[in-house]
């Protein structure tokens, strides 16, 4: 049986609102296990731009961001991978081929996109104002970092797909 994970969607929420006092620096509360050398790899090679957006700094290990003010998309490395949940769960697939799992939460003001079946699971906050069309389009712009460097374990699956 599939559990609801609110807590997840509670703290995407707050990091959110977080975003929105950024002055410069974006503040970002970083994720439990932003140590995780990975996460280092997965900022490092962070793109320069997301939605056409540009990168900004952040004040936070394991965060990396894009855009400025209410604008302000945020991915957090190291954040607490997601277990079974009853979250919309999607696989979005760039136009190389790479395909990603994610859970997909609404959070106040848009979206929360957090990687399923990898370790460090990673989470992208992406406000509606961003994206009012395609809020996956900040995902899929992450694909390729999140592929080179983790490594699935487990997919998403539908209700008819257990077994």
């Amino acid at each position: 049986m599939l559990v609801p994970r609110r807590p997840l969607a509670l703290a995407a929420a707050g990091v959110l609102a977080a975003t929105l006092t950024a002055c410069g620096t974006v503040t970002v509360p970083s994720g439990e296990f932003a140590a995780d050398p990975t996460c280092a790899d997965v900022v490092i090679g962070a793109p320069q731009e997301v939605l056409g957006l540009a990168r900004t700094e952040t004040s936070s290990q394991g965060t990396a961001a894009w855009g400025s003010g209410e604008d302000t998309v945020v991915m957090r490395c190291g954040v607490t991978p997601p277990g079974p949940t009853t979250e919309r769960c999607t696989t979005l697939e760039d136009g190389d081929g790479v395909r990603i799992d994610w859970i997909v939460s609404e959070i106040d003001g848009g979206f929360l996109y957090t990687t399923y079946g990898r370790e460090p699971a990673i989470d992208v906050s992406v406000p509606s104002s961003a994206a009012p069309d395609q809020p996956s389009a900040a995902a899929l712009d992450l694909s390729r970092v999140v592929s080179a460097n983790t490594v699935a374990s487990t997919y998403c699956i539908g209700p008819g797909d257990a077994a």
